[in-house]
């Protein structure tokens, strides 16, 4: 197990190590335009309800994920958070081997770990999969005596994306090597609307694809947690005897309905975080920075690479200013010096930009 576990958006933490009350949070990849309207409302309205046990089955929001994503609704399992859901499908499977793609999620390896997994890594870099170049050779060697492939796209730290073929071609030899795949998409609906296929849409011919899914980020609900995972019904039954009946509770069932009922509010956001994302690259390549390399992305984050021996330093100097930022030292697999920032509204893109300028010029 390698070292401390951290994640970005801790606030309490962060007040602790940097004196302010107040942060510009780029830390955590959070969607920063709030939930839907229609989520503040329907959480009002649903607080009398907190003193029933939630429906343990989950059953109007796996019914209105069903109509959503077009699936069974047989073939949908929600939990609390894609995090939990992780641990439930690898306590369930128990895997002997599990192959990890670095730098990732450092729950994938905590979640094998836990089930006494070897773990075997493949390096992706500092370019996830802008980088792929594994030949089939290469992915027989990765794959070997491997029960559980951990596969994550958009990609995380690194927003990028695996490409159809290639993903086409994983399917086939995985499948062809008795090995099963847990595909993270938890980004996927910060993508450009229609310019990519979900990964769903291959559970029919491959059974053994398991694809996770986080509501938690892109509908700002992180204190609420929330996440579906989707898979043939024979594996979700065998899920479901080792999920705490319970994990989802009241107020995130109802939440979740709401948000994803409004079709308007996803629409808006991918508009508001491209304009954010394109000021932000535009911006940052015009003032022309020599110790750093923004790496290019398609979703709500992206790794900066600060290319001298500044970022502990940066990252004070940021945290005393209020901004915080997601420190990659502790990535495995990412070699080098890298902070990830998370495109939030352009005033937020502002000040990080006015203080990467005070800090290096």
């Amino acid at each position: 197990m390698r070292g401390e576990v951290v994640h970005g958006g801790n606030l309490r933490k962060a007040q602790e190590n940097f004196g302010q009350r107040e942060f510009v949070d780029l830390s955590a990849n959070i969607n920063p335009f709030g939930p839907p309207q229609g989520v503040w409302d329907c959480l009002k309205e649903s607080l009398k309800e907190i003193v029933s046990y939630p429906d343990p089955e989950c059953l109007a929001l796996r019914t209105t994920l069903a109509g959503q994503l077009g699936l069974p609704l047989e073939e949908i399992m929600v939990g609390n958070g894609a995090g939990e859901l992780i641990f439930t499908i690898v306590n369930a499977l128990k895997p002997r081997k599990v192959a990890i793609p670095l730098p990732t999620f450092s729950e994938y390896e905590r979640a094998a770990y836990s089930v006494g997994a070897q773990v075997s890594y493949i390096p992706l870099g500092a370019e996830g999969w802008n980088g792929y170049h594994f030949s089939e050779e290469q992915w027989k060697e990765y794959l070997r005596e491997c029960d559980l492939l951990f596969l994550c796209s958009p990609h995380n730290p690194t927003g990028s994306i695996l490409q159809e073929k290639t993903f086409e071609s994983i399917l086939k030899l995985s499948s062809e090597m008795g090995c099963k795949i847990l595909f993270d998409e938890s980004f996927f609906d910060f993508l450009p609307e229609g310019q990519y296929k979900s990964a769903r849409s291959y559970l029919t011919r491959h059974k053994h694809l398991i694809v996770l899914y986080s509501l938690t980020k892109f509908y700002s609900i992180p204190g609420l947690r929330l996440g579906a995972a989707y898979a043939s019904r024979s594996m979700l039954d065998r899920f479901e005897g080792y999920r705490d009946p319970w994990s989802v509770n009241v107020l995130a069932q109802k939440a979740g309905i709401s948000a994803l009922m409004d079709q308007s509010y996803s629409r808006d956001v991918r508009h508001k975080i491209e304009e954010s994302r394109s000021y932000f690259y535009q911006q940052f390549e015009s003032l022309g920075f020599t110790q750093l390399k923004l790496l290019p992305t398609t979703v709500n984050f992206s790794l900066l690479e600060i290319l001298d021996s500044s970022i502990s330093k940066l990252i004070q100097y940021l945290g005393e200013r209020g901004i915080l930022v997601r420190d990659c030292r502790n990535f495995a697999g990412l070699e080098g010096n890298f902070i990830r920032v998370a495109i939030k509204d352009i005033s937020a893109m502002k000040k990080l930009l006015e203080a990467l300028k005070a800090f290096y010029f």
